[in-house]
């Protein structure tokens, strides 16, 4: 079912199955998974590269990894993206260059909360974001979710977990919206595999 919307540029539906899914969510208090969903690296915008780069002296001594090996060489064009483009975190050891080896979770998010920094202006968008994600104007589950979160169906849903990370980027008018659309949800108004069309404004990072 669609909910039809005026035309609206970046973000034009959500997924409702953010409303239905489940995770373990505070990640830092897991024992199961061992930092499994950062095996992969992740996406890093030109913005976000260019911050990390600003503090590389901090930030490798911080992490014992020199910044040259942080990035894969390669670019990618994404328009979802507010630079237009983005690399990719390398892998090291079986898991993202940026995990915190001496501790559990994000290096970045560690770093930032060590040096008194809020780690939104430093950790990568799609890592703040997890487990929800966007691509082509649709908010909806990271891939991961399905594919092979350890901690699926253990917790609140994929929304509650990400709500107010996604006030952060996206504002308090989208987080309303989505309110609304899952209270239709939890009563049974929406089918949950569907994709729902909502008014979704986008911000720039």
């Amino acid at each position: 079912m669609l909910l039809p919307i005026r035309s609206t540029p970046g973000l034009h539906s959500v997924d409702s199955e953010i409303f239905t899914l489940r995770y373990f969510m505070k990640c830092m208090q897991c024992t199961f998974c061992h930092d499994s969903c950062c095996q992969y690296g992740c996406d890093v915008n030109f913005g976000e590269r260019e911050r990390l780069l600003a503090v590389k002296g901090e930030l490798e001594a911080f992490l014992g990894v020199p910044s040259s090996e942080w990035f894969k060489p390669e670019v990618y064009d994404d328009p979802d993206y507010p630079t237009g483009k983005f690399v990719r975190a390398n892998v090291k050891h079986g898991a993202c260059v940026f995990l915190n080896r001496g501790g559990r979770g994000c290096g970045i998010h560690a770093f930032a909360l060590k040096t008194g920094r809020d780690y939104h202006a430093l950790k990568p968008m799609v890592c703040w974001l997890f487990p929800v994600t966007w691509d082509k104007g649709v908010m909806r589950p990271n891939s991961d979710v399905k594919d092979d979160l350890a901690c699926a169906n253990t917790g609140p849903t994929l929304y509650e977990g990400a709500r107010d990370e996604i006030r952060v980027h996206f504002g308090e008018a989208l987080v309303a919206e989505l309110d609304a659309l899952k209270a239709q949800v939890d009563a049974g108004a929406l089918a949950t595999s569907d994709t729902v069309r909502a008014h979704l404004p986008r911000q720039s990072a």
